[in-house]
């Protein structure tokens, strides 16, 4: 059914990824996240000196953010072009609906977490409320530096997974096998997190077949990009709620989470919540009717 996508064709461009290959992204990705986290700090520390504790955290904790991931997008990006032979097109970023293809990807995270919000709101599950604005003159920068490093972040994290694993594992193997063993493996990538359990690992799984259907649907990575970022900013900096067991210092509203269930998520967030799994299965049904009527 997938053979023709162009997702699929696009996988076999390049030069075919050894199985080693395969098996030390992870840990390249990991490794380097570390390495531009330690050195982002050492930059940071230096750029960020004069700013007061509050601000001073504020800044490095998105700066380290955005150059790490950054990093560690780069090394997957030159792996696949320098290595693999690749183009930005073989890669998966197409400029064909680029734009609209990373705002629907937008479009539907803010109506999961609109969605599931409302819904324990309802239930009495959780309160929110309006934080004061007072940033003084630093406001713009604050709001700036956490767009890129959501934009960055959620961009690497699709490019490694959903490009470099799915395209890397389908070649070598078969296209369903690319679909389900990146959701896998972004599924392990959160083990150490905050509140870890087995429903928020499963709605991580759910999220990653979600997103690589998104990916096959829209024929390109844009949309994984655009949902990517909205889901953690929504959640981390508009709401003000546990991103996969992180808490943010800095959001628009706080949203304080009356008792730990299974549909409040509790310590680790939105994504530890049974109305995330609903919402994962609905969203992965709807993608593979419409690749279904896609591919006939």
């Amino acid at each position: 059914m997938l053979e023709n996508n162009r997702m699929v064709q696009a996988s076999y461009e390049g030069n075919k990824p050894s199985l080693a290959s395969i098996i030390m992204m992870p840990f390249l990705f990991t490794l380097t996240l570390s390495i531009g986290n330690v050195v982002s700090e050492l930059i940071g520390s230096l750029l960020f000196n004069n700013l007061e504790e509050s601000l001073f955290r504020i800044y490095m904790q998105y700066f380290q953010y955005a150059a790490s991931f950054a990093l560690a997008g780069a090394v997957v990006a030159l792996f696949m072009c320098k290595v693999q032979g690749k183009n930005w097109r073989s890669i998966g970023l197409f400029k064909e609906k680029a734009v609209v293809s990373y705002f629907k990807g937008a479009g539907i995270a803010f109506l999961g977490i609109v969605a599931i919000i409302s819904f324990l709101q309802f239930k009495g599950e959780l309160t929110i409320s309006a934080i004061p604005i007072n940033r003084g003159v630093h406001l713009f920068g604050i709001i700036l530096i956490i767009l890129i490093a959501w934009i960055i972040q959620g961009a690497a994290e699709e490019l490694f997974l959903r490009g470099f694993m799915f395209q890397a594992i389908t070649v070598r193997y078969d296209v369903y096998k690319g679909i389900i063993i990146p959701a896998i493996v972004f599924a392990l990538l959160h083990l150490g997190n905050n509140g870890i359990n087995a429903i928020s690992l499963i709605n991580i799984l759910l999220c990653g077949l979600a997103l690589m259907l998104l990916v096959l649907k829209d024929g390109n990575l844009w949309g994984a990009f655009g949902f990517h970022t909205a889901w953690n900013l929504l959640q981390g900096n508009v709401f003000g709620i546990s991103i996969s067991g992180n808490t943010m210092d800095v959001s628009l509203f706080k949203t304080v989470i009356q008792t730990d269930t299974i549909w409040s998520g509790g310590a680790f967030g939105l994504e530890g919540s049974l109305l995330t799994t609903l919402f994962f299965i609905l969203a992965s049904l709807v993608l593979v009717r419409q690749l279904s009527k896609h591919n006939r």
